[in-house]
């Protein structure tokens, strides 16, 4: 199966000290002009603007400042716990896997570097990934997740992740179904508050809705706790299964409100072009300057 492709863009400017795509804090060599400078300050001849330094009071000489281009870290931070393991319509691991292998071509296609951090109870260090610019590493990392059995009971591991992501502001793809307490979310958040996050929601339709379209006996099981139940699933407990997951949705945007990018809700198979509307559409995709 082919890779796809997203492209995605950051509304703040990139302090990194490598080249790349994305406009950056630092003057240097680029072609976005910024302003004027004595060409003292600049100490670059190069630079040189005769017109300015003719119309310049002082009489000094005058250089041009340019803005250089950057490139940013893009991570994929992702929850790795039991409710992860979920097959409904779609296995959410086989989403995931498809998205971390689009997020690392896209990166090396950008010019990024592309790391991933992934926790249940803890960070799972056989699949951490640091930051890299080595092609494939997105697709190789994909290839171990379809493989992965998700077991663990939590993703309180996912505090841990901000260790791992470094002092440079970094574009994180937070990658989860959410079924999270709202506290744990609150804490991620203020953890990660350094970085540029987009919070993307896994979610299946059967999960919501339930299985079949009738009336009948279910035997449901709590993947994380291991706890079963059985319930006659009727029309109003459909219902009311539909309405508690709109009322979390309502709270995880809320709780992402004002601090940061709004989530971005996926319920089916993988497609990148969903991630190129989110950062190129309406205001959801906005970012923290």
């Amino acid at each position: 199966m082919s890779v796809q492709e997203f492209h995605y863009r950051i509304g703040w400017r990139a302090r990194g000290r490598y080249p790349g795509h994305h406009r950056a804090a630092a003057g240097g060599g680029g072609f976005e002009f910024h302003s004027h400078a004595p060409l003292l300050a600049v100490a670059d001849p190069r630079r040189l603007d005769i017109r300015a330094s003719l119309r310049d009071p002082f009489g000094q000489w005058v250089a041009r400042v340019h803005h250089q281009r950057s490139s940013v870290p893009l991570y994929v931070l992702a929850d790795l716990s039991a409710s992860m393991g979920f097959r409904g319509r779609h296995a959410k691991l086989e989403v995931l896997a498809d998205l971390v292998a689009a997020a690392g071509y896209s990166a090396a296609r950008t010019g990024d570097p592309f790391g991933f951090i992934g926790a249940d109870e803890r960070v799972r260090e056989e699949l951490l990934l640091p930051a890299t610019r080595a092609r494939g590493a997105g697709a190789g990392l994909a290839r171990r997740l379809r493989a992965f059995a998700a077991t663990g009971a939590s993703a309180a591991g996912l505090l841990e992740a901000s260790r791992y992501l470094g002092r440079t502001r970094a574009l994180v793809l937070l990658i989860s179904d959410f079924h999270l307490p709202l506290a744990l979310v609150s804490a991620l958040r203020d953890r990660l508050v350094r970085h540029d996050v987009v919070p993307v929601v896994l979610w299946d339709p059967l999960e919501a809705q339930g299985p079949g379209t009738g009336a009948g006996l279910v035997r449901l099981r709590d993947r994380e706790s291991g706890s079963t139940r059985t319930l006659l699933l009727r029309a109003s407990l459909r219902a009311r299964l539909a309405e508690n997951y709109a009322e979390h949705r309502r709270a995880l945007q809320r709780a992402w409100q004002g601090r940061g990018r709004e989530p971005l809700f996926l319920d089916g198979p993988f497609r990148a072009d969903a991630l190129t509307r989110y950062f190129f559409g309406d205001a959801s995709a906005r970012a923290p300057a």
